[in-house]
């Protein structure tokens, strides 16, 4: 059986308010990406255990879990909204994602899931998926799951979540503004498009408007492709303090991101 491949998207996560929404959906449509475009734009909305179970958190990324679903609806038919979730509950994810999806999903609000956790439990995330057949699912190989594996291991290990993931997003920095080892990063790439050539690949870390365009530049020229994904997140807000999470998204810095994105990554109709 043949599959399609998941859209390529540019991705901008971490956005808290309907007034950062609206915003960053501007910057997108001035650069000229819309959900016709080869590359769709990508909303993250940041959602933890904690969050999800109504409990505080100082980390200004994350909205207050009953806005979750005012937020997506502003993104209805402009922007490809996705959930980032994490939780280090592994026995109950698949309940806890529906309680998340419950009503989003059904409404066509919101049917994309980024997983932040480091190897999650793969029967749990073929529960997810046979619960929401069409629910995008990106595997985020982050800086953890990358410790200590050569590509060829880390895709072996990807491979046993192929049933349920459309994605695998090589993020080492994990939404702390570092960049990320570009030869490493280019070897799992090569890897997964060899062997899952169905899964859509991106790649993540320390994304800014003065380094998207000369990264994404190398990327291409040495993989011979630009059908991957990006998306960024700390290097697009202004520290309050050294704490994680204690910052605010910069709109400057997103209309640079978002620019210099499409220099290099067109927007092909």
């Amino acid at each position: 059986m043949q599959f399609m491949s998941a859209q390529p998207y540019i991705g901008i996560t971490g956005t808290v308010s309907v007034d950062e929404v609206e915003a960053v959906i501007s910057e997108f449509n001035s650069a000229g990406y819309f959900l016709s475009s080869s590359h769709i734009p990508m909303l993250g909305f940041l959602v933890s255990y904690k969050t999800l179970n109504g409990l505080p958190t100082e980390n200004k990324r994350y909205p207050l879990i009953g806005k979750v679903r005012g937020l997506l609806e502003h993104c209805a038919g402009r922007v490809l909204p996705m959930i980032h979730y994490n939780s280090k509950e592994m026995s109950t994810l698949a309940e806890q994602v529906s309680r998340i999806f419950d009503g989003l999903y059904q409404d066509d609000f919101c049917r994309a899931l980024q997983m932040n956790i480091v190897w999650p439990d793969v029967e749990q995330m073929k529960r997810i998926k046979k619960n929401f057949p069409e629910l995008q699912i990106v595997f985020q190989a982050s800086h953890n799951a990358m410790a200590e594996r050569s590509s060829k291991e880390m895709v072996d290990k990807i491979a046993e979540y192929k049933e349920a993931i459309s994605y695998v997003l090589i993020d080492p920095s994990g939404g702390r503004g570092l960049e990320f080892d570009i030869n490493h990063s280019l070897a799992v790439y090569h890897e997964l498009t060899e062997n899952l050539p169905a899964i859509t690949v991106g790649f993540a870390g320390g994304f800014t408007g003065a380094n998207v365009e000369a990264r994404v530049r190398d990327i291409i020229s040495r993989t011979g492709r630009d059908d991957f994904c990006i998306d960024a997140e700390g290097g697009l807000r202004d520290k309050l303090s050294n704490n994680y999470g204690d910052d605010l998204l910069n709109m400057e810095k997103v209309k640079a991101y978002v620019q210099a994105a499409a220099r290099v990554i067109k927007y092909r109709v």
